[in-house]
Order: structure tokens, then sequence, then C-alpha cells
């Protein structure tokens, strides 16, 4: 009874601390601690309920008094009974709060920002007869997001490794949770491997197809997600951007068509396929047509990875194509320094000019990824075999990134 009486007395103290200013601060942990207290609760429940069946009577301190211990014990669940309860109530209250809170969130006069950033310092080396060996800060970006109200989010970060500049201005509109209408400076919705979160790149360098589709630009664009049923989800993206690139005026009045259908079955199986239409960036008769596509097949489960992507490019008359395949495998180490290792392949292959024969080039690189909190700061470690089909030349190169994030 004495062990009863101290457990239940150890929950209540780990409830307060739970509902404590500062511990209210972490939505994350309050919700895992509420969830893990309700359990703890259910389970006292069921030994009260057990010891409740034996019937014994348990004599007050001076002697004065017989207490049944079933009465005792039963008031105990009952009192438990209402504390879970309410228990609930608060679970429920903080999931909300938390699904709508930003992540390290300020306050300000109208809405919530959050603050996040990246910095990558990076070690390169180039073999053959033009070796060369460099440390380098090669990106250092800071993002401010926030949440102005259950309509509108923004957008902002910047750029100040090397010249500072601006990488996103972009805010978004959406009036439920199927639709949204984006505005700004973005990345347009073109490209699997373009979309991916720079944190999240799985080698330090992107492909070189990955130069066919397009980069940062300034324009609108809307976008339709619904998950169709238990398995099915869609996802549906276009717009209309200057195609001047990142932090460059418009020098026509034309605007590219930019668009990405992307199907998602079982969370598992995604197929994606993406175009761009319209013209070059240039005045008058110097302008060409510009004609882009590309589609992209990745399967992801548990602790594997396999991802292809293709795209196909016509400027002017100039054709190009390129893609590659990439494969990856999650090691779980249950340490605590270095949870997780991640080993990494991938081949690629482009062509710049599909109507001139023995200008491919390709790349098969070989990686690791060791990440130090499953997520935000990690090391990584490539070696690039790059091959010409015309001429080879010894230039394998040895790439290490330094990562950290928040």
């Amino acid at each position: 009874m004495r062990k009863t009486f101290t457990t239940v007395s150890v929950v209540l103290f780990a409830m307060a601390l739970a509902f404590s200013p500062v511990a209210g601060q972490d939505y994350e942990g309050a919700i895992k601690s509420l969830a893990q207290l309700d359990s703890t609760i259910e389970v006292i429940k069921q030994q009260l309920n057990a010891q409740g069946r034996s019937s014994k009577l348990l004599a007050s301190v001076d002697g004065d008094a017989i207490v049944d211990e079933n009465d005792m014990l039963y008031s105990l669940v009952d009192n438990l009974q209402i504390v879970s309860q309410e228990l609930q109530v608060a679970l429920g209250d903080a999931q909300r709060v938390a699904t709508a809170q930003p992540k390290n969130p300020a306050g300000v006069g109208h809405g919530k920002i959050a603050f996040s950033g990246f910095v990558h310092g990076q070690y390169y080396n180039q073999q053959g007869d033009n070796e060369q060996s460099t440390f380098r800060s090669k990106r250092a970006c800071l993002a401010i997001k926030g949440k102005i109200n259950e309509y509108a989010n923004i957008v902002i970060m910047g750029q100040f490794a090397g010249s500072p500049k601006l990488l996103d201005g972009l805010l978004t509109l959406s009036p439920n949770k199927y639709w949204a209408f984006s505005f700004g400076q973005y990345k347009p919705p073109f490209g699997t491997e373009f979309l991916r979160s720079t944190t999240a790149w799985p080698f330090v360098n992107t492909s070189k197809a990955k130069a066919l589709g397009t980069g940062r630009d300034i324009g609108a664009s809307v976008t339709y997600k619904n998950k169709v049923n238990k398995d099915l989800t869609v996802k549906f993206s276009g717009g209309l951007f200057n195609g001047s690139g990142i932090n460059t005026s418009d020098v026509n009045t034309d605007k590219n068509f930019v668009g990405r259908a992307e199907f998602q079955w079982a969370k598992a199986f995604t197929v994606a396929a993406n175009t761009i239409v319209g013209k070059t960036n240039d005045t008058a008769s110097a302008k060409r047509d510009l004609n882009t596509y590309g589609g992209s097949v990745t399967w992801n489960w548990k602790n594997e990875i396999v991802e292809s992507e293709y795209i196909y490019s016509e400027v002017g008359n100039t054709k190009k194509a390129g893609w590659h395949i990439w494969a990856g495998h999650l090691f779980v180490t249950n340490a605590r320094f270095l949870p997780e290792v991640q080993l990494v392949a991938r081949y690629e292959q482009l062509d710049t000019d599909l109507d001139v024969g023995n200008n491919k080039v390709d790349r098969i690189t070989i990686g690791t990824n060791l990440y130090i909190d499953k997520k935000y700061t990690k090391i990584q470690f490539n070696y690039q075999i790059n091959g010409e089909e015309d001429t080879s030349i010894d230039n394998n190169e040895f790439w290490a990134n330094f990562q950290v994030a928040f």
C-alpha cells in the first residue's frame, strides 16, 4: 500500500512539471509527457483495482480507528479516473496548439514567427593534374517563418556565405487544408530533387541533370493537395513565373508556366511529372522557346530508399537530357551520439546536346551520411568518380560536408 501511495505521489509531481511554464514552452515534449502520464495512470488504476479485490483492514496510526482499505483504494481509483479525464482534455489541447505552433516561436505584433537556419562547412579535394584542396564556408542561411493567422504564412530566407542575397520571399494563403496560393520569390514546382530541402540532401552535391530544370524564381502558383483515401495522396501545383531567375528583373512580357503532378501511394511509392513551357529571359528576337519535361519515381520504405529522375530540356534548337538513380540504406545504431548512419550511392548522366556525339558525361558518387541527431546535425563524406565520353580526365573528387541546422 505504501508503494501505491508513493507511485501516485510521483505521478502527481510529474504532472506538475509537465504543466510548468518552462515545460509548456516545449509543446512536443509536453505532448509526450502527457501521453506517458495517461498511460501510467491507467496502470495504477489496474493495480489498485487488483489490490481492492483482497479485503483487508488497516489500523490507523493512533490505533483509535479501523479503516477498510478497499474504501481507500476505490476512492483513489475514482480520483485517478477524474485526473485521467482532465489529462485527456489537456492532451488534446496541447496537440492542437503544437500543430499550429511554429518551431522556435517568437511573439510579434500579430501572429507568430519562428527562426530557423543552417550552416554548411565543406572540405574539397580534386585529384589529377589540376589537383586542389580547400576548406570553405559553402552556405550560411537564416530564415524567418511566420504564421500570421489561420490563412496566411510567410517565409523569408537569406544566404550569408559569400555575397549576401535573398533566397526566399514567400507569402502563402491557404483558405482551407486543400488549397494554397503562393506569391513571391521561391522554388517553382518542378523536380523532385530540386524541391527537396537543402538540409535533407542525401549527397553533398545535387545531380548534373538538375541544372536542366529551373531555379528559384519570382512568380505565383496554386497548389491542391488531397488524401483521396488511406493509401493515395495527390498533389497538383502550377503557376506563372518570370523565368529570369533569382533576384533578377524580367526583361520581357513573357511568363513561364511551371507545373507538377505528384501521386503518393501508401507513403512509400511516389510518382511525379513536371513541365516548364515558356521563353528564355531575353529581349526581342533573342528570345527562344523553352520546353522542359521531367519525371521521377521514388520508393521509400522503412530504412530503404531508391529514387530516379529524368529531365529533358529544349532551348531553341538545342536539346538536352539528363538522368540519375540513387539508393540508400539507413543503419540504426541506437547510440546516443550517432543514432543513424546512412550509406548512399548514385549514378548519373548528362548530355548537353543530343545532336552532337561523344559529349556525354557521367558520374558515380559513393557516400555516407552520419546523423548526429537523426536530422539536423550531420556529417557527409562523398567520393565522386567523374567520367567523360570523349577524352577521359583524371579529375575525381572527394567532398566532406558538415551541417548544423536549427
